[in-house]
């Protein structure tokens, strides 16, 4: 009978390794967008993303996960001026400093913190650049 629990045990173990394998990495996945210089007309399109593959909100404080969902509609609404050809500094500096302060909270996993402070500086670096940056 422990011969039948162990191996159920095993094959599950296996079974939920292969679905942990089956799944693309999103980690990898985002570090491959950054890569060029295509990234430039889509960087509020995908810090939102990436806020919405932050696994461990849902551990983060209610007020925490407040600002990580305002974030996201700012990004949203960036976007769609970024479209349009317009570049809002004053909300672009907000939601640089939200990403910054999500990023200091030791509720949110270390990896997805490490996410939010590279959002920021990216966000950050299209700031100083997108007037060369929008040109192209």
């Amino acid at each position: 009978m422990k011969h039948k629990q162990l191996l159920a045990v095993v094959l599950g173990s296996l079974v939920l390794a292969g679905a942990g394998f089956a799944q693309p990495d999103w980690y990898h996945d985002r570090d491959s967008f950054y890569r060029g210089e295509g990234w430039h007309a889509h960087v509020f399109t995908r810090v939102r993303e990436d806020l919405g593959h932050i696994y461990t909100a849902a551990a983060a404080s209610e007020k925490e996960q407040r600002r990580l969902e305002r974030t996201r509609e700012e990004l949203v609404a960036l976007q769609a001026k970024l479209d349009q050809g317009q570049f809002d500094n004053g909300t672009v500096n907000d939601v640089i400093d939200s990403l910054r302060k999500s990023s200091h909270d030791d509720r949110l996993g270390p990896q997805d913190r490490q996410v939010l402070a590279d959002d920021a500086a990216r966000i950050h670096e299209y700031q100083i650049h997108h007037n060369e940056w929008f040109r192209h």
